[in-house]
């Protein structure tokens, strides 16, 4: 008599879900997206649709995540997963994860031990399992995935079932590899707010700790391109650490396992950094580190893998730049009231911010810039005297004497803030 009775009831909740969906679609609030009314966030819960319904439903992307779900979903691990995978974020798709990222979930956040349970408050809460984390790619904005276990045989297993003894003997081991499934789609990636983002041009810094400094808070700021340049005080030390040397190796996860010195870097390295620092600040992309400004190299000895800042600014003033962007170059101990006869006029950082929309930030090395640099500066700003069109403009960051990595921080901060 009780299982008649439960049939009974199930079939009633199945043809209610059935008449909701052809009778009343509905708006949801947060994404301005129209959902069948049975497949809304509230209404699941309301009708108390089993657990399983909803999932499917919203790995169809047919149930919109109301504030309070999104909300808990801030404190998911998240991972950038562009690096190694070039599929598509959709929903339902697998992406692969590496074994730097298997590590961290599984021996950091300690993702798939039953210790760590979802909440009993809502049963059908499916944003606090404990396998589920966030993950970007930099193209297809932010995605809900749930984590599997994939199996030696290819076949992929979440953490539920009896084979969690050998899923631990595995993660001991060290063999265990994990599949992250899109369920639900977070947040949409901004186009153009991604090719808003400024450039910073700057010369290379001798000290590693320094340029992991530089790495992260520019890359938290919104940087959306890094550039290094040489200038004539540019120590070569630095500019060959960056290239790189044959005896470079490097662990890019922790940078630990070194067979040179301390110092050394690599674009390699210093975009893991950037990558992390993107992971932790919640940016959707992670911004491009690279020799390349859209020209060719001129061959020009020691530093001829990077641009020399006098070509840049020569080549920039030009007007080669597609996009119109404004070239600030950042210039020490100048103001409007201390600029001589002759001299460039300096215009304030946050002025030339408010007159321009997209920018790029040239910054000088650990020495300042030499007597020909400045010479060329004053000659270029002052044949153009700071008109609106003008492709380069000197800027300045005030009358203190600002290391190199403040200074780009400084600059990269004040455009987050206009």
């Amino acid at each position: 008599m009780v299982s008649l009775f439960a049939s009974l009831h199930l079939l009633w909740l199945s043809l209610s879900v059935v008449v909701a969906m052809v009778k009343m679609p509905c708006v949801d609030a947060n994404t301005s997206m129209k959902f069948p009314a049975a497949f809304t966030s509230c209404a699941l819960r309301q009708r108390c649709v089993p657990r399983s319904a909803r999932r499917k439903a919203l790995r169809m992307n047919l149930v919109a995540l109301d504030s309070e779900e999104i909300k808990k979903c801030w404190n998911l691990p998240r991972l950038y997963v562009g690096t190694h995978s070039v599929a598509t974020l959709t929903a339902g798709a697998s992406i692969g994860l590496s074994q730097e990222q298997t590590h961290y979930l599984t021996k950091v956040m300690r993702l798939l031990k039953k210790k760590r349970q979802k909440s009993t408050d809502d049963n059908n809460d499916v944003t606090v399992d404990r396998d589920c984390i966030r993950i970007f790619n930099g193209c297809d904005g932010e995605w809900l995935a749930k984590v599997h276990v994939l199996e030696q045989n290819g076949d992929e297993s979440t953490s539920d079932g009896n084979k969690n003894k050998r899923k631990r003997r595995q993660s001991r081991q060290g063999d265990i590899t994990l599949v992250a499934e899109c369920i639900h789609q977070l947040r949409m990636q901004d186009i153009d707010k991604d090719a808003a983002r400024p450039w910073l041009l700057f010369a290379p810094l001798k000290k590693q700790s320094r340029m992991k400094l530089l790495m992260e808070k520019c890359t938290e700021l919104g940087t959306g391109r890094i550039i290094p340049v040489v200038s004539d005080r540019t120590e070569g030390s630095a500019v060959l650490s960056l290239l790189g040397s044959a005896a470079l190796e490097t662990d890019q996860v922790y940078g630990t396992k070194r067979s040179s010195s301390d110092n050394d870097m690599s674009f390699e390295k210093l975009e893991m950094q950037a990558i992390e620092a993107s992971e932790q600040c919640e940016r959707l992309s992670i911004p491009c580190i690279s020799k390349d400004v859209g020209l060719p190299l001129p061959d020009e000895g020691l530093g001829s893998a990077l641009w020399r800042v006098q070509d840049v600014v020569e080549q920039w003033a030009g007007g080669w730049e597609e996009q119109k962007r404004v070239l600030l170059i950042c210039r020490e101990r100048c103001s409007e009231e201390n600029v001589s006869d002759g001299k460039a006029i300096v215009l304030p950082l946050l002025h030339a911010l408010h007159s321009n929309i997209q920018v790029a930030f040239l910054v000088g090395p650990e020495g300042g810039w030499s007597v020909e640099e400045e010479a060329l500066f004053d000659g270029i700003c002052s044949k153009y005297n700071n008109e609106d069109g003008a492709p380069v403009k000197c800027v300045s960051l005030g009358t203190s004497v600002l290391r190199a990595e403040t200074a780009s921080i400084l600059a990269t901060g004040a455009w987050a803030l206009v």
